[in-house]
C-alpha cells in the first residue's frame, strides 16, 4: 500500500513537471526516480505519509478536508400527529473546514410528511432558531393532515461555497392517538364494607405536546359512580406537578361495594382527534 501511494505521488509530480524535464537531457528510469525522490516536494509528502513509530499513517493522506460536516440532526418532538397544527422543529448542527462562513446552505427534504422536498434551515436567530451564526440551523414545520401513520425519514443536506456536500438524516414517528404509558392505583386493593379513598395516577405519551391532551378520564361506574371522572394535570386535588405528563385523581369507593375485582377503563383524548385507552383492575376484599 505504501508503494502504491509513493508511485501515485511520483506520477503526479512527473505530470506537473513534465515540461521542465523535457528541456533537459533524456534520463533513464532509474535516474528519473533518483532525481524526483530528492526534491523537497516528494520528501515532504513521504514524511507526512510515514511515521517511524506507528508506520503508515492513513490520517495524513487526506489531511486537508474539503467537505462540510453534520454533527447531528434532530426532530423535536419525536412523535407528531398529522394535524397540520403541531409545530415540528428540525435542528442540524454543522461545521466546515473553512469555518461557518463557508457554509452555503442547509436544506431538508420534508416530502415524507407532506411538505416541500427542498426546505431551507436558518441560522439567523429567527423562525425558531435559538442563536444566530452558531452553526446550529433550524426549521419549523408541521405534518400535513393527509400523512399516514408510521416512521418517516427526514434527509438533510449541507453545502459549502466550494460546492462540497454532506448528507445525514433523522426520523420521526407520525401518530395521532395518545398512549396510556403507565397506570397505578394506591392502594391496589381495599377492604369491602367501608369507605376507602383510592388515588389513580396515569402517565400519558402524547404525540406532539402534552398540552394538547384534551382530557384523561376514568370509568368508575362499576363502583357506583354515575359518570366518567376527569383526571387532573394542574397540580391541584392530589395532582403532584402541573403541566407534566402525569394525570391524577383521588376517588371514593363507598361502603356498599361488595368484594370482587372491578374493571376500570382509563381513556385519553387529544386535540388532534386521537384516543387511547387501557384497563386496570381494582380488588375489593
Amino acid at each position: 500500500m505504501k508503494k502504491n501511494i509513493l508511485v501515485i505521488l511520483i506520477w503526479i509530480f512527473i505530470c506537473l513537471t513534465g515540461m521542465a524535464f523535457a528541456q533537459e537531457k533524456k534520463l533513464t528510469k532509474g535516474e528519473a526516480v533518483m532525481k524526483i525522490s530528492t526534491t523537497d516536494f516528494v520528501k515532504k509528502k513521504i514524511g507526512e505519509l510515514l511515521s517511524w513509530t506507528v508506520g503508515y499513517d492513513i490520517s495524513n493522506v487526506s489531511r486537508v478536508k474539503l467537505t462540510p460536516t453534520i454533527n447531528y440532526v434532530r426532530a423535536v418532538p419525536k412523535k407528531v400527529p398529522p394535524d397540520g397544527r403541531t409545530v415540528l422543529e428540525i435542528v442540524a448542527s454543522v461545521d466546515d473546514p473553512g469555518g461557518l462562513k463557508n457554509i452555503a446552505g442547509v436544506r431538508a427534504d420534508l416530502s415524507s410528511i407532506g411538505r416541500l422536498p427542498n426546505t431551507m434551515l436558518v441560522d439567523n436567530g429567527l423562525f425558531g432558531d435559538a442563536k444566530a451564526e452558531d452553526g446550529v440551523y433550524t426549521l419549523q414545520s408541521k405534518v400535513a393532515a393527509k400523512t399516514k401513520n408510521g416512521t418517516k425519514d427526514l434527509p438533510v443536506a449541507v453545502a459549502n461555497k466550494k460546492g462540497w456536500l454532506a448528507l445525514a438524516k433523522t426520523s420521526l414517528v407520525v401518530e395521532r392517538d395518545p398512549v396510556i404509558a403507565e397506570v397505578s392505583l394506591m392502594p391496589e386493593k381495599i377492604s369491602a364494607g367501608r369507605k376507602s379513598y383510592v388515588t389513580l395516577t396515569v402517565k400519558v405519551d402524547n404525540p406532539g405536546r402534552i398540552e394538547d391532551i384534551e382530557e384523561v378520564t376514568v370509568d368508575l361506574r362499576s363502583l357506583g359512580h354515575p359518570e366518567l371522572a376527569v383526571l387532573r394535570n394542574d397540580g391541584k386535588a392530589g395532582d403532584a406537578v402541573a403541566g407534566d405528563d402525569v394525570f391524577s385523581l383521588q376517588f371514593l369507593v363507598d361502603d356498599f361495594v361488595k368484594s370482587g375485582e372491578y374493571d376500570i377503563r382509563i381513556g385519553a383524548s387529544n386535540l388532534s382527534g386521537g384516543y387511547g385507552f387501557t384497563d386496570i383492575v381494582l380488588k375489593v376484599e
